[in-house]
Formats: structure tokens, C-alpha cells, sequence
């Protein structure tokens, strides 16, 4: 598996603004603001993590910046336990062929 290769495809799925917005909204759940804005944390009282226009996001509450997709899922939600777990996942709900390597 060539994950390099993988999460390039990905994050050119995933490019911009609306693309990064559409998948949050009908694969996560997740509820961004029109102006691109959602919350990373449970506990936060207003969405402080902003979609930018390539579809990377930052997250001013913590200053953190996920360049894609999957860091966003993995380091920002902690979402997955593996990092090749959360681009299988992701793969999938972009329908982009995962090639299994158990081993």
C-alpha cells in the first residue's frame, strides 16, 4: 500500500471549502456554520475550527492546523486508532479503492 499515494488522492477529492464542508456534514455528522466554521470539541460553545478555501482546516481554539482531511479526523477528533484505519474509512465514503495488507 503506497499511503503516500492514498492520501494524495484523497486530499485531491477533497480540495476545497465545499467538498471538505459536504463531507463532514453527511459522513461525520459534523454541523458547519455556511461560512465554514464547526467545533472540534464537545464542550465548545461556538465552532472555533474553520474550513479554509484548499480544504485544509484550523482550529483557533487550539492553533492547531490539519492540512486534510485525515489529520483532521485523527489528530483533531482522535477518531480512529490507526492512522491507515481513518484513511480506509475515508477511502470508502470517497469510494476510493483501499488495497488490504494484513500481512
Amino acid at each position: 500500500m503506497d499511503y503516500k499515494k492514498q492520501r494524495a488522492l484523497i486530499r485531491s477529492r477533497l480540495d476545497n471549502k465545499e467538498a471538505v464542508k459536504n463531507f463532514l456534514e453527511n459522513n461525520v455528522g459534523i454541523d458547519v456554520t455556511r461560512n465554514g466554521f464547526f467545533k472540534v470539541r464537545e464542550d465548545d460553545k461556538t465552532p472555533s475550527c474553520k474550513i479554509n478555501l484548499d480544504g485544509s482546516c484550523h482550529d483557533f481554539g487550539s492553533g492547531s492546523y490539519f492540512k486534510d482531511i485525515v489529520s483532521l479526523l485523527f489528530d483533531g477528533y482522535a477518531a480512529f486508532s490507526s492512522l491507515p484505519s481513518t484513511m480506509e474509512w475515508v477511502c470508502l465514503k470517497l469510494d476510493i479503492e483501499w488495497e488490504r495488507n494484513d500481512g
